[in-house]
């Protein structure tokens, strides 16, 4: 059977702005060359004098022949005045590298099937996913191709669509339907641990379903305790993490965050977690709601985006860890934005999640950094790492 490409319009929608981009790609990234493209650039007659200089042959693989050199604020050396690429426009965009050729542009396979997603760190990708009105339309078709199929555990596959059906439901907010999911993913982990059969989930997600419409599950959420110190020890550990890892930590688009921050450290200079957490309640919520359910679409595109809750070798529940850790952390940036601009613009929202994701989706140590942080502060359980989204008593 041929397989097919399924592709959401937050894909097929996207077109690069090239130099109205908020946070060019092709500034402050370290961007690789591929053996190929190397030698088409090095053979190109209008490209060879310059790609002499402009490339640094490091040989580490095939797929990272060599790298592109940048000038002093971190452009690449193939930028002309309009910070338009002259590989591109000279040389057609089959002689760029796989990532200057793809980027944010990117893709899974599941079962014989190619899911077609774009990176959030990319600004216009952000503003399509969070903003677009028809962002979360799939199209599907057939490709032509015939794929190794790469098969998914039932498990696997029933808590993704059970997952993104409790998302949905009108009758939770983002915060309830993430702990409805917590609840879920303990099911997940007995499957995933073979302590229970597959139909175990399918009973859960009944249970979970009927305390919905009961609004006993809202209740649940409303009596879990505000615990603001980790909450604090939490932001500061990751928010830490995200600046020794950001490859655009002296950049204006980080400092503006950064300078945020600061703007919420208490008289002693420590952080007011209290103080944030005020400004998500009175500011950045009633701000959010103007432009719809931003958290509830920005996880859709997440479950979909990293087929939740799939992990390297590891049990659901770390994937549940993660995706409440990313919110508590997006909650906390929107948070201390509408704190300084007294709101929040579509602009502020575009820039904290694009921000933050230049690094939770592209430096692969960031997660085991971000697991180890939840352990040392005794997030293990579904009650504990839901209280990170907890904002008052």
């Amino acid at each position: 059977m041929d397989s097919a490409i399924v592709t959401p319009k937050y894909v097929s929608n996207f077109s690069c702005i090239g130099p109205d981009c908020e946070d060019s790609c092709c500034i402050g990234w370290n961007i690789y060359i591929d053996k190929k493209s190397y030698k088409k650039t090095m053979a190109h007659p209008k490209l060879k004098g310059l790609a002499k200089s402009a490339m640094k042959k490091i040989k580490r693989s095939d797929a990272q022949w060599a790298m592109i050199r940048t000038d002093a604020k971190g452009a690449c050396l193939f930028l002309d005045s309009k910070k338009l690429c002259k590989i591109h426009s000279l040389a057609g965009e089959e002689t760029l590298g796989e990532t200057c050729r793809t980027f944010p542009r990117t893709s899974h396979i599941r079962e014989s099937d190619k899911y077609e997603t774009l990176s959030l760190s990319c600004p216009e990708a952000a503003r399509l996913i969070l903003f677009g009105s028809d962002a979360f339309i799939f199209e599907r078709k057939q490709s032509g191709l015939r794929l190794t199929p790469q098969s998914s555990p039932d498990w696997l596959s029933k808590t993704y669509d059970y997952s993104i059906e409790l998302l949905l439901s009108e009758q939770l907010n983002w915060q309830q339907a993430l702990l409805s999911i917590g609840f879920l993913i303990n099911s997940a982990d007995k499957v995933w641990l073979k302590e229970a059969p597959s139909s175990a989930l399918d009973s859960r997600f009944e249970q979970l379903s009927l305390l919905v419409e009961q609004g006993v599950l809202q209740e649940q959420y409303q009596s879990l305790p505000y615990v603001c110190e980790h909450q604090m020890q939490a932001f500061a550990s990751i928010h830490g993490m995200v600046i020794d890892a950001h490859p655009r930590r002296d950049g204006e688009r980080f400092g503006i965050i950064d300078d945020a921050i600061t703007e919420v450290l208490d008289e002693d200079r420590v952080l007011d977690i209290d103080r944030i957490n005020r400004a998500w309640n009175d500011i950045a919520a009633p701000a959010l709601e103007e432009h719809g359910d931003i958290f509830k679409r920005y996880l859709l595109y997440y479950m979909y985006h990293e087929y939740f809750p799939s992990t390297l070798d590891d049990k659901p529940q770390s994937a549940f860890r993660l995706i409440a850790l990313d919110c508590f952390m997006m909650r906390c940036y929107l948070a201390v934005i509408a704190s300084k601009n007294n709101g929040l613009s579509e602009s502020d929202i575009v820039l904290c999640f694009q921000v933050y994701h230049v690094v939770r989706q592209h430096q692969s140590t960031f997660i085991k950094g971000a697991t180890d942080i939840m352990e040392k502060f005794s997030f293990s359980n579904v009650a504990g790492i839901i209280s990170l989204l907890k904002t008052e008593g």
